[in-house]
């Protein structure tokens, strides 16, 4: 049995070989959005396949769908995995993530005793398809995402099946830089398996194995005490995926989570059925966005192993855009889980408010630029990828902050090297800034977005793009207001040229020499009132750009004098102007949630809508001052009752209110810009 101190060294031992693993993986990779971008992760697995040890700089989408990857190799190989063994998957529905997304899973054995595996995930720029880049906004089957590996033999005794990987590399743009990347990860999982082998013959393989599971059960241990100190009950939240790249119809999902005494039943009780587009996952998205949000709030700083996520119960209806069947496109996994991850986050908020918090970006941004460069050596294929990052959500402690990462991104890169980009590719970095105004007002505001403009140089390059939060901006919190929504055009001689009828959802779209494409990306949302945000704040964010005079009044009530000073008198009156001119609507008892589709509708008299200021079809918000905001379409009827909301029993549980209880209605113009 492990003492004490051998226990410790164990544990801190486990976490460097992974961050040995990473540091491998960026100093020898090929492809730039690995080693620039650090589009990849690595771990540990114990012997039946359960997470053991992972970096903080981990990407938990990458991490979280592991042990569903390993569950089905071990399923399909059982006894039949040998020293020397390799395998690769990437099959959404046998609990990968994206095409894109190779997992490699070595075995490691000691004295002919299978003793754990190590994971490599990386993103590789391109698995064939019918867009460079493979990711496609526009994309109707996972056959045009590219090549699907279920779980797959790779090697024996040590042995690579060469003409296995030549099938692959085959069939995807960019070989070169594939096979680089793929020895690459296997280099790194066969540096790990030597320091595990040291370990062992260190410590003794039955004493790491003892180490091990108690690792996990201490993990399991902390969760538990941790939901303890939750309040008990039940928490419901409902949100959109805007829509599925070919219609602007969105995609819904409903949350109940239930704590319970020292566990957590996360139940994604319905959901808009799986869709012939790019925004469906597989099984193992659920239980990632359960894990990421759950371990980053109640427990972000003891290790990271599957004992923390055993306390954790998901359901997710089959056959539905969050669990979805063959042969739907996947592509979109990061735009579905980060819905996914706002729900559950929305959900705690409501159980434990001071873990409220905004909404994020929302999105993986997905934005490919492919082409053929001329070169000396002739011509060859290259593509630029990037994820753009977005502003974080505001907290009670504090705002959000501009362009960068967010916890449940890992430690990818927030911007992409602008010399590596024109050092590489026939692309000019023309403007790199901070974008104005995105972000949601409140008492804390978000954080902005980034706006990136990128010149095309040569003919023959297309653009692609595949991202949310376009006309479905992050919520707020707390009372406080919508970060602006993502946006990505391109301008040729100064002009928007139509790329695609569906905001943020493009395929291979062709650009011209000269032409500008311009992202520009979500801000967090905000938490709490916006008028109570000290005025001097405000005016330190006009002061140096974040925040224009416009919006500063318009959203936080604060006047700004001719030299940059507050004007107290006049932010006192604008104030209590935008308090009375609140649209405060009691509601009233439904026996059921009016829908269209997968639209939920608010049925709003002439005279409301006059009060808004908005038409027919406009997306309109009820502010919730206990959590995340209700979002809804206006449907003006003469026969509403004016004055008042409808609402049905899981509208009424997600405002956690009753009937006669007066809430804001708003609505939401900053969708996009």
């Amino acid at each position: 049995m492990a003492r004490f101190g051998e226990f410790e060294l164990i544990r801190e031992s486990m976490v460097a070989v992974v961050n040995e693993m990473r540091a491998n993986v960026i100093h020898a990779s090929f492809s730039s959005i690995i080693y620039e971008g650090h589009d990849f992760s690595c771990a540990l697995l114990t012997r039946d396949g359960k997470l053991l040890a992972q970096s903080l700089d981990d990407n938990p989408i990458h991490i979280f769908a592991v042990p569903h990857s390993a569950a089905e190799i071990l399923r399909r190989y059982d006894s039949d995995i040998h020293d020397g063994d390799a395998f690769l998957h990437n099959d959404p529905y046998t609990g990968g993530t994206h095409l894109n997304d190779i997992l490699l899973l070595q075995p490691v054995f000691v004295d002919g005793e299978l003793l754990a595996f190590a994971a490599v995930r990386s993103h590789w720029g391109d698995v064939g398809g019918m867009t460079p880049g493979s990711i496609s906004g526009r994309a109707t089957e996972i056959y045009q995402e590219g090549v699907r590996i279920p779980p797959t033999r790779i090697a024996s005794g040590g042995s690579l099946h060469g003409e296995l990987m030549e099938l692959l590399f085959a069939n995807m743009r960019g070989a070169t830089e594939r096979r680089g990347d793929f020895q690459t990860m296997m280099g790194a999982a066969a540096k790990a398996a030597e320091h595990l082998r040291r370990l062992s013959d260190r410590f003794g393989a039955r004493t790491l194995q003892e180490a091990t599971d108690t690792l996990i059960a201490n993990a399991d241990t902390v969760m538990r005490q941790r939901i303890r100190g939750c309040p008990k009950g039940v928490y419901c939240t409902e949100g959109y995926v805007e829509s599925n790249g070919h219609t602007d119809e969105p995609l819904v999902a409903r949350l109940r989570m239930t704590v319970h005494e020292d566990w957590i039943d996360v139940d994604f009780w319905d959901a808009s059925p799986q869709t012939p587009g790019p925004t469906n996952v597989g099984p193992a998205m659920a239980i990632n966005s359960a894990g990421t949000i759950l371990k980053a709030f109640l427990d972000p700083d003891t290790p990271i192993n599957h004992g923390s996520f055993q306390p954790i119960r998901v359901q997710a209806p089959e056959g539905t855009f969050i669990n979805a069947r063959p042969p739907v496109a996947c592509a979109g996994s990061v735009e579905v889980k980060t819905l996914l991850d706002s729900l559950i986050a929305g959900a705690l908020g409501q159980a434990v408010p001071s873990k409220m918090v905004g909404d994020l970006k929302g999105t993986g941004n997905h934005i490919s630029i492919a082409g053929d460069a001329a070169t000396r050596s002739g011509r060859r294929f290259y593509l630029f990828y990037e994820y753009p990052a977005g502003g974080t959500a505001a907290t009670q402690q504090g705002d959000g902050s501009h362009a960068t990462r967010t916890y449940t991104e890992g430690d990818f890169n927030s911007i992409g090297s602008a010399e590596v980009i024109e050092s590489e590719m026939p692309l000019i970095v023309e403007q790199l800034a901070i974008r104005q105004d995105s972000h949601g007002n409140g008492r804390f505001r978000g954080g902005c977005g980034m706006r990136r403009d990128i010149r095309v140089l040569e003919a023959g390059a297309v653009l692609s793009v595949l991202s949310d939060r376009n006309t479905i901006p992050p919520y707020g919190v707390a009372g406080a207001g919508a970060g602006l929504g993502n946006r990505f055009v391109v301008l040729r001689d100064g002009d928007v040229v139509p790329a695609s009828p569906i905001p943020g959802k493009i395929a291979a779209f062709p650009l011209q020499p000269g032409d500008m494409v311009r992202m520009e990306t979500a801000g967090g949302g905000g938490w709490g009132e916006p008028t109570e945000r000290d005025p001097a704040v405000v005016a330190a964010d006009v002061a140096v750009g974040f925040t224009s005079k416009d919006f500063a009044r318009e959203r936080f009530g604060v006047v700004m004098t001719d030299s940059g000073g507050v004007d107290e008198r006049a932010t006192l009156r604008r104030r209590q102007e935008l308090q009375e001119t609140r649209v405060m609507l009691p509601i009233v008892v439904a026996d059921e949630d009016l829908y269209q589709g997968a639209r939920r509708i608010f049925e709003i008299s002439p005279a409301a809508a006059k009060l808004l200021r908005v038409r027919d079809g406009a997306l309109c918000e009820i502010i919730n001052p206990y959590g995340p905001s209700l979002r809804g379409w206006a449907r003006v009827v003469a026969h509403a009752l004016d004055g008042v909301l409808h609402l049905g029993p899981f509208g009424r549980a997600v405002l956690r209110c009753e009937a006669g209880s007066r809430f804001e209605l708003r609505c939401i113009g900053r969708a996009a810009s």
